[in-house]
């Protein structure tokens, strides 16, 4: 009996993960900048900029040539959560294409990319959660890390926005701002009760299963965000003449707090990685997929906002725990674009997982 041949390449099997690609590189970007190793940020710059145009062109292709299987992934309890990864790399480019010396050109796309993510963040979000909470009937235990990321993803919109501000006509800052500050509330309340729900699988049902056990690293995206989001929101409201400029200054105290769940986030994902890496029978179920990237943004997000701490509160202990924490997203962002290429170079990527 003849062996099955595998499944011809298709973009039919394009998982919508793969965009965590660009919001883990563009996030990168962001980071060495502001570390001022510019002449690594811009070559990794580029390269976000590049994969993120190549895979909005596939995800068109499979849109239009394949709609069935775009809904199938929306019904899908754990790819659809990874839908959001879209819009969340349009804003994550938007944010390295203000943090990089790029030139005049850098402005309309900066903005375009902000004006197209914003809209997407809260209608792909409100669509998953819609979805997933009318059409399917999903157990506790099949909670993990990956539904931080349709709510949580709103934060992102704030920081964009305020990073934008002065650049738009006077007459629109006011209301973008305002527009812009709904998100906060969004993301804020809607990370609570996941964040509660995750923390109660893990009580009640055990570890989870190796392939999940990079969503457990999301976790560290909304502590990143929640530091960085009022902060770089209320700054974009000074420099637009909208909020007294005492207000920016005070929020390092509070987002002190909030980077103290970071920490210890980080230290319990690390240890779950490093109980499933040297225990044999769980290594050899821990398998490359699209979503190890969830490894990278988080990090990134996390390691920008130590280093915003660590400039407003003048502390050399955050300062040199952020040098660490560039070093740690360098050496997971060198470990997963190898596998990815990897995937890529067989075209594994637009195959069937197995």
């Amino acid at each position: 009996m003849e062996a099955a041949l595998p499944a011809r390449p298709s973009v039919r099997y394009l998982n919508p993960a793969w965009f965590a690609s660009v919001m883990g590189t563009g996030v990168l970007a962001q980071a060495l900048a502001q570390f001022g190793l510019m002449g690594l940020a811009l070559p990794v710059y580029w390269l976000a900029l590049l994969t993120l145009l190549a895979l909005l062109g596939l995800y068109l292709a499979k849109l239009l040539r394949h709609p069935q299987a775009v809904l199938s992934d929306l019904q899908h309890p754990l790819l659809s959560q990874m839908l959001p990864t879209l819009p969340i790399a349009l804003l994550v480019m938007s944010l390295a294409t203000r943090a990089l010396p790029l030139g005049a050109w850098s402005v309309p796309l900066g903005q375009g990319l902000f004006w197209l993510g914003m809209p997407l963040i809260f209608l792909v979000g409100l669509l998953v959660v819609f979805v997933v909470s009318t059409r399917l009937r999903l157990p506790l235990e099949a909670a993990n890390g990956a539904w931080f990321i349709p709510p949580v993803s709103a934060l992102l919109v704030p920081i964009t926005a305020g990073a934008w501000l002065e650049t738009f006509p006077q007459a629109w800052q006011q209301e973008v701002w305002v527009m812009s500050g709904l998100f906060l509330g969004i993301g804020f309340f809607l990370f609570l009760p996941v964040m509660a729900s995750f923390l109660q699988r893990l009580y009640a049902h055990g570890r989870l299963e190796p392939h999940l056990l990079p969503s457990v690293f999301i976790g560290l995206a909304p502590v990143g965000l929640l530091v960085l989001s009022p902060w770089r929101w209320l700054e974009g409201g000074v420099r637009a003449g909208l909020v007294p400029g005492g207000w920016p200054e005070a929020w390092p105290v509070v987002g002190l707090a909030v980077w103290g769940l970071g920490l210890w986030w980080l230290f319990y994902s690390l240890a779950l990685l490093l109980d499933t890496l040297l225990v044999d029978c769980r290594r050899a179920q821990f398998h490359f997929a699209p979503g190890w990237w969830g490894f990278v943004f988080p990090l990134g997000a996390f390691t920008l906002a130590t280093l915003a701490l660590a400039r407003a509160l003048g502390s050399a202990f955050l300062g040199g725990l952020a040098w660490g924490l560039l070093l740690l997203l360098g050496a997971f962002w060198l470990w997963v674009t190898l596998h990815s290429l990897r995937a890529w170079a067989g075209l594994g990527a637009l195959r069937p997982p197995k």
